[in-house]
């Protein structure tokens, strides 16, 4: 059997040694571990809130910040544009059942994040968004017919967008812009709309038709108008040719007969012979003389 025998002292020393040992490595870890347990940073499009014990303390800009290593923090708020989608369903002023869906675009008001974290933490739009985008568009649906929520699309949006503007304003948040992205009827009432649209599309086209058709009978007005309008512009022509040929024919007459004095007659008269006398010849007073043919053998008249 063997005996160890070990001096209380040096039990003591070691014991005091392991202690110190201890010591330095915790404060060797707290070291180390309470600058990261102290630092935080805010990235770009947020701010930050400053907690102390869970209170909203102070807004803190982006980049780095120190904290208290206990009871502080620093949470993170998005001031970025956002998007929050609803569809609930509500009624036309004709009380027709409508499900619209929407999108709307949103950002926080920056100077105003304290009170909105204060307010709603980050649970906004659960608790405030989407309820204010359902009352507006029972609010909006209600100003229209069913049929008009359609053909007025332009008008519903913008009047859905005033509306939710002014409701979440107070909160502090900013509505950019809003999209209807659907509206959903009840089957009847869109089996009625799809009647409605057939037969005005039907009595479109049995118009058109009918404009075309009278379109075509006044062309064929407008190509007989022409047609008779030359045909009596010819004619006229004609007419006015034919009235100043005989102007020409009667003036030309009458040119003739103011010169035919005697002289120029008998001038006519000589130029024309053929040098034998005629068989019988009746003289009138312009005429200066009478012949009668002799018998050339004879010489007798």
């Amino acid at each position: 059997m063997i005996e160890t025998n070990i001096n209380p002292e040096n039990r003591r020393k070691g014991f005091f040694t392991f202690k110190k040992l201890i010591a330095i490595i915790i404060i060797a870890a707290l070291a180390i571990s309470i600058p990261v347990l102290m630092a935080r940073t805010v990235p770009a499009g947020y701010k930050g809130v400053l907690l102390t014990w869970g209170e909203a303390i102070s807004i803190e800009n982006e980049g780095f910040h120190w904290v208290a290593p206990i009871g502080q923090d620093i949470a993170l708020v998005n001031i970025q544009i956002q998007k929050a989608e609803a569809t609930e369903l509500t009624a036309s002023s004709d009380l027709q059942d409508v499900t619209t869906t929407v999108a709307v675009n949103y950002r926080l008001e920056a100077s105003k994040v304290l009170t909105i974290y204060k307010d709603l933490r980050n649970d906004y739009e659960q608790r405030v968004i989407t309820p204010n985008i359902q009352e507006a568009l029972k609010a909006t649906t209600a100003k229209y017919v069913a049929t008009a929520l359609i053909t007025q699309r332009e008008s519903v949006k913008d009047l859905f967008l005033n509306i939710l503007r002014s409701k979440l304003s107070v909160y502090g948040i900013d509505v950019l812009s809003v999209s209807v992205t659907d509206f959903q009827f009840s089957p009847s009432f869109t089996q009625a709309i799809e009647a409605k649209v057939t037969a005005e599309q039907n009595a479109l086209a049995a118009q058109n038709k009918l404009k075309q058709i009278e379109y075509e009978a006044e062309q064929q007005v407008i190509q007989a108008t022409a047609n008779a309008t030359a045909t009596i512009t010819i004619a006229t022509a004609n007419a006015n040719a034919t009235v100043i040929t005989a102007n020409a024919t009667a003036q030309a007459v009458e040119i003739i007969q103011a010169q035919l004095t005697p002289e120029y007659i008998q001038y006519l008269y000589a130029i024309g012979w053929d040098g034998k006398l005629p068989l019988y010849w009746s003289g009138n007073s312009t005429t200066p003389f009478i012949m009668i043919p002799t018998n050339s053998t004879t010489g007798l008249p």
